[in-house]
């Protein structure tokens, strides 16, 4: 009989499968199948899109002002007032990014330093590590096997003595229920307390570490400077989360204080990029209409201020 264990019961596989094998000599094949282990289902997660930040242009050909709608808004001097409170929402509420940033590289700098700085020792280090972890793996796999070979062999003397032992096979089907309901609630006590009464003990991984450590020695031990570098790489992360988070806030700061939705601010700020953009270079504005130009024209000085 083949059971799928989760890892909660793991430790105690070799308690449920001598209790499956007696339990399978003596009841019917569906009363048997109740004592199989838990089969995980995963489960979907239904993660909602977010909105899309780019917003594909939509000036007709010739330059001509583009066609309004709940997308494209047109930039009227109210409108454009929207615009720049929101901007202007959105940097105060970036306050404190350059800080961040600045600690970030400084960590990112230090640990890459550190790094080529002792390219040598840590990749000395790292080979040692591998071999270990391979000569480990091996002695591990090669000590388990041999304890569930060991299990194999007092699996059959189980059975044989619950063919030949009328009262031990009635008393181990009985247990072998029980566990089985216990193993399906996840209560690996109760599987242990049950099997105990059976004298059948719990699966102990020990000796597969100590084979393990007899064969292969104890892992080499990190040198400092990589516990320095792994330090320095976990500040690295959590400021650049700090800063991730932050350009969220802002960003949608930006989108509420505007009063604008998400699609109609994005595409207004595009649009008011390629206004600033053209008159940088020198270049006729074109894709807006006259009120847009106009207006554009008297707050270029603001705009160029929280762009």
């Amino acid at each position: 009989m083949t059971h799928i264990l989760s890892r909660s019961v793991r430790a105690v596989s070799r308690l449920a499968i001598a209790a499956a094998a007696v339990a399978a000599i003596a009841i019917p094949a569906t009363a048997s199948a109740q004592l199989g282990g838990l089969v995980k289902k995963a489960r979907d997660k239904v993660v909602e899109s977010k909105v899309e930040k780019q917003i594909e242009h939509r000036t007709p050909d010739g330059g001509a002002a583009p066609k309004f709608d709940d997308v494209t808004v047109e930039l009227s001097a109210e409108r454009l007032a929207q615009v720049i409170r929101g901007l202007t929402a959105g940097r105060a509420a970036l306050a404190g990014r350059e800080a961040l940033v600045t600690r970030r590289d400084a960590a990112m700098q230090q640990s890459g330093e550190l790094s080529d700085k002792n390219n040598k020792l840590i990749s000395t280090y790292t080979d040692k590590r591998y071999e270990n972890e391979r000569c480990r793996n091996d002695a591990m796999n090669a000590s388990r096997d041999k304890r569930q070979a060991v299990a194999d062999k007092e699996t059959k003397e189980w059975q044989a003595k619950a063919m030949s032992d009328p009262a031990f096979r009635e008393k181990a089907v009985a247990i072998a229920q029980k566990a089985g309901e216990a193993q399906a609630r996840g209560d690996t006590a109760a599987v242990r307390k049950l099997m105990a009464e059976m004298g059948v003990k719990a699966d102990d991984p020990k000796p597969d570490t100590i084979a393990a450590d007899k064969a292969c020695g104890r892992p080499p031990a990190k040198p400092q400077v990589l516990v320095q570098i792994d330090s320095l790489d976990g500040i690295a992360k959590e400021l650049s989360e700090q800063i991730r988070k932050k350009e969220e806030k802002a960003s949608a700061t930006e989108v509420r204080e505007s009063g604008l939705s998400d699609r109609q601010f994005f595409m207004a700020r595009e649009r008011i990029e390629a206004y600033l953009s053209s008159v940088k270079y020198k270049s006729k504005p074109s894709g807006f209409s006259a009120v847009e130009l106009e207006a554009l024209g008297a707050r270029k000085a603001d705009l160029e201020q929280v762009m």
